[in-house]
């Protein structure tokens, strides 16, 4: 007995039809289709920190990358070279402030005084300057005179007189005046290479002063002894009377009073007169403090 098809071929399209419009649903070569899977994503490289691996990374602020190039190594500044201290200012020659000043002669171009008395010369011939102990001095010759009036000032019961000499010469006979007033302090030079200072006692001491160098004098009376500095070094010490301060005759400066003869033959600097006697350090310090 045969049997016909309960479906004709158009309705059995149809049903196909059908069934492929349904999502998820396909015929595979056996007439059954699987749904699709998506393929997996590829993983992405995961970056490292920077460093050494296994190092933690560093605390802070990220360091910028230097920029490429060549490194430019700062210049080395120069080393600070050592501060010198100023050196000190010798003490002033002439201190017109110090009441115990008498006279004070720097010769710095002029024969004038220095102290508080600001003593002009009455006379001044003849005279010349040129490099001396510091700064300048008087030359003093043969046709030179430097003279003085008398005054009150010059008469005081204690005295020194300290001055730097070079002298050209020394006398062969007789003797050279450093300074000189009849009844005042004086310092003289004599043939016997002496010098003779005379305050309350007139006294001839041995030195040998050497012609052509320097040589600082400081003679000094405190109306009972008498001393006689050379170089800063006391050489002499006598006994004296009162300092000789009579009368009223000027003061001679290179030259005898009051002839005006035995005349210094060479350059005289840096002459002071005080109405004390100064302490040996002072001396030693006007004498440049050396071997004193």
């Amino acid at each position: 007995m045969a049997y016909s098809s309960r479906f004709s071929p158009r309705c059995l399209a149809g049903m196909a039809a059908l069934l492929l419009s349904v999502p998820g649903c396909a015929l595979d070569a056996r007439g059954t289709r699987q749904p699709e899977r998506a393929e997996p994503r590829p993983e992405q490289p995961v970056e490292e920190p920077a460093g050494d691996i296994g190092e933690a990374p560093a605390e802070g602020p990220p360091v910028d990358a230097p920029a490429e190039g060549p490194v430019e190594v700062p210049a080395e500044e120069p080393a600070e070279e050592p501060v010198e201290e100023p050196a000190e200012e010798p003490a002033a020659l002439c201190d017109a402030a110090d009441p115990s000043l008498i006279a004070c002669f720097a010769f710095e171009g002029d024969p004038g005084d220095g102290s508080q008395h600001r003593f002009k010369p009455e006379q001044a011939e003849n005279l010349s300057y040129e490099p001396g102990k510091g700064g300048q001095a008087l030359r003093v010759t043969r046709k030179s005179s430097l003279r003085f009036r008398h005054d009150a000032a010059w008469a005081a019961p204690a005295m020194t007189i300290d001055v730097w000499i070079n002298p050209a010469s020394l006398p062969k006979s007789g003797r050279y005046a450093v300074i000189d007033s009849g009844g005042k302090p004086s310092i003289f030079l004599t043939a016997g290479g002496e010098i003779r200072c005379t305050m309350g006692v007139e006294r001839n001491v041995p030195y040998a002063v050497v012609p052509g160098e320097w040589t600082h004098i400081a003679c000094l009376s405190d109306g009972q002894t008498q001393s006689l500095y050379v170089n800063g070094v006391e050489i002499d010490r006598s006994s004296s009377g009162a300092v000789l301060a009579s009368g009223e005759q000027p003061i001679f400066i290179g030259s005898e009073e009051p002839s005006g003869k035995d005349e210094f033959d060479g350059l005289l600097d840096s002459l002071r007169v005080f109405g004390r006697t100064l302490a040996p350090e002072e001396i030693c310090a006007a004498a440049g403090g050396n071997a004193c």
